[in-house]
């Protein structure tokens, strides 16, 4: 065999296929996703329920830490923030697409690849102009960067307030929110300590919202968890000129207690009738 066809054939020996029962399926009618292309991917993958309904804390935890080796500590997090989006008082579960709500519970003005619901009033499907404002910072490179991903982040923002005017809803609590997330894609798709993500894995994940196991991704090795993103979200936000909120610190205790629907400044318990009319 020659050296040349050696080297094209490479890429694919390294390509391992999805584990057994966890093939990408896309969704299909009566199935739900949310405006979290993480989540979505993982129900795609069946890591989590393939039709987005019943999400209790327990097949949260086994499907982010089976799917993406995420840690507990995040995943009672943020499963308790979804918990709270349904409108059942009394449910231990949730369904995906009670996640798509206005500013709560985890949706967000300036989104990486949603519109803002001002726009059209879709601000959970995946929207590829807004996107390849994201992509923009990545052309030409393989492998994106917590400072890439961070300038990234921050003209999102910027171009997304520009466009909203004074109905953009961005304080502390979506600055965390934000922060996380971008930490949270980097740390998945890449490396949980550095950050580095190849920038085909990242898109697969946003783009097709699909593990991509077929270009050689594989679970990391390295747990995320509340620390190891807090750390990242320092990093991120020193990497931008973004001017922090007074009285607002990053790390993972801000950060947990975003995702415990508490004021990442003063520490006070909000509430979704609250979040949802913007009055805290």
């Amino acid at each position: 065999m020659k050296y040349s066809q050696v080297l094209l054939l490479a890429p694919l020996a390294l390509a391992a296929p999805a584990p057994s029962g966890h093939q990408y399926i896309a969704p299909g009618a009566g199935d739900v996703r949310s405006p979290c292309p993480g989540l979505n991917s993982l129900a795609n993958h069946g890591f989590i329920p393939r039709n987005g309904r019943g999400m209790s804390l327990e097949l949260l935890n086994q499907g982010l830490k089976d799917g993406m080796n995420v840690g507990t500590d995040f995943t009672i997090a943020i499963g308790g923030l979804g918990i709270q989006a349904n409108p059942n008082p009394l449910a231990t579960s949730f369904d995906l697409d009670q996640l798509d709500q206005h500013n709560f519970p985890i949706e967000h003005d300036g989104s990486l690849s949603r519109q803002d619901i001002y726009e059209s009033g879709n601000d959970y499907s995946f929207n590829q102009d807004k996107w390849n404002e994201v992509l923009a910072y990545f052309q030409g490179k393989t492998t994106a960067t917590i400072k890439d991903a961070s300038l990234a982040r921050y003209n999102r923002i910027q171009n997304q307030r520009a466009i909203d005017g004074d109905k953009f809803i961005y304080g502390a609590r979506q600055l965390v929110l934000s922060t996380g997330e971008t930490a949270l894609y980097l740390s998945t798709m890449g490396n949980p300590t550095t950050g580095d993500a190849p920038v085909s894995y990242v898109k697969s994940l946003f783009e097709n919202e699909r593990l991509p196991y077929e270009l050689g991704w594989t679970k990391p090795t390295e747990e995320t968890n509340l620390m190891s993103l807090g750390a990242m979200v320092l990093q991120i936000e020193a990497a931008n000129p973004e001017v922090l909120p007074e009285g607002l610190s990053l790390g993972a205790g801000t950060l947990k207690d975003v995702y415990e629907l508490k004021d990442p400044i003063t520490g006070k318990l909000l509430n979704a009738t609250c979040l949802l009319a913007n009055a805290c």
